[in-house]
């Protein structure tokens, strides 16, 4: 003999009820699955998808940023070997002069194959971005630098010794 799958005080509770109130149970009954599927399984699921589209949009930014940055260093890597065909003076003061910061140089000269840079009062938010377009573009990197800090916030005095 086997039980059934519903407990035989619920079937006689069933039975007993007359077809009106069958009905009204069934629409609460169905009433309540909808809200636990609403609560239990929709909300979540428009919750994380709305997570994710947000996620996806910071990847999408990163994977971008990776790719220029693979890109930068793969350019590197091409041009690892740096010829000495132009004057590194003249290219220090071309990337000084694009950055603004030519006019700031109080000294600017060659000496022994080195590019001597002084900056008596500069900002320091404007000397990194500028080193960085004297690695990248002139192919010069800092060899010996001191960097002081001034007064006025932000600005350094910098003696910079540059090279190939």
């Amino acid at each position: 003999m086997t039980r059934p799958a519903v407990p035989v005080s619920l079937l006689r509770w069933w039975a007993a009820k007359s077809p009106p109130e069958r009905r009204m149970v069934a629409i609460v009954a169905a009433i309540v699955v909808i809200a636990v599927g609403w609560l239990g399984v929709w909300q979540p699921l428009t919750r994380d998808t709305a997570t994710m589209r947000i996620e996806r949009a910071r990847n999408i930014g990163a994977l971008a940023e990776a790719g220029r940055m693979a890109d930068e260093i793969a350019g590197l890597a091409r041009g690892g070997a740096v010829t000495k065909a132009g004057d590194p003076r003249a290219d220090a003061e071309r990337v000084l002069a694009a950055h603004g910061l030519r006019a700031r140089a109080t000294q600017l000269d060659l000496q022994d194959d080195r590019v001597r840079i002084v900056f008596a009062d500069v900002a320091f938010a404007a000397l990194v971005p500028a080193l960085e377009a004297l690695q990248r573009d002139a192919r010069l990197r800092i060899v010996e630098a001191t960097l002081t800090a001034l007064v006025a916030p932000g600005n350094v005095r910098a003696e910079l010794s540059l090279a190939r």
